[in-house]
């Protein structure tokens, strides 16, 4: 019932104190990811995580988000804009990357076991986050995962200087300096049926 309750407490944070986070509360998260859930094969682990401290590289990655506003075009342009803030905000950021170790492997395979490894590596690495983000809210931290850098994959693998992985999300890591407001959620008879 513990995790339950966890699960319906967690929020995600944009605006974090101006507190470092421990490394050792950094490693626990990461930890954390790492545990997650293997998929489609035995001990397949699809996930690589950057973790980063350094401000500089924050700041350049906030201001990556921020400049390609300038030629995405309005869609993406709030998304962008709301998500530079964040990383801006953060004390630490967790890059997550797919390494598409299994859809690399089964590449000599019909069409769709490539499908099938790629939505494997898709779902364990959200099972990784989810673990993470629930670590960091058991440990009193903040967390906010962003997908919309994935618009500025190369630019950020170019920074980072990373060979052979696909940019899957950030995560802004931090003490809150704000309260978050969950969202309410749907009765379970709108979303759930039973076969009996």
């Amino acid at each position: 019932m513990k995790i339950l309750n966890l699960i319906k407490k967690r929020t995600s944070i944009r605006k974090y104190a101006l507190k470092a986070v421990p490394i050792n509360i950094l490693e626990q998260i990461v930890c954390a990811g790492i545990w997650g859930p293997s998929l489609l094969a035995p001990g397949f682990q699809p996930w690589k995580f950057l973790v980063i401290t350094k401000r500089p590289y924050i700041d350049r990655i906030a201001s990556i988000l921020l400049n390609k506003t300038k030629t995405i075009g309005a869609a993406g342009n709030a998304i962008l804009k709301t998500s530079a803030a964040t990383v801006k905000n953060a004390r630490s950021l967790i890059v997550v990357f797919n390494e598409r170790s299994l859809s690399k492997k089964l590449k000599r395979f019909d069409s769709k076991f490539i499908r099938l490894a790629k939505t494997a590596e898709i779902a364990a690495i959200s099972a990784s986050i989810q673990n993470m983000i629930l670590t960091a809210e058991s440990l009193g931290i903040g967390s906010c995962w962003l997908d919309a850098p994935i618009f500025c994959e190369k630019e950020i693998i170019d920074l980072v200087h990373v060979k052979n992985l696909k940019l899957f999300a950030i995560l802004a890591i931090g003490y809150p300096a704000q309260i978050g407001k969950r969202s309410l959620r749907k009765p379970l008879s709108e979303t759930v049926s039973y076969l009996k």
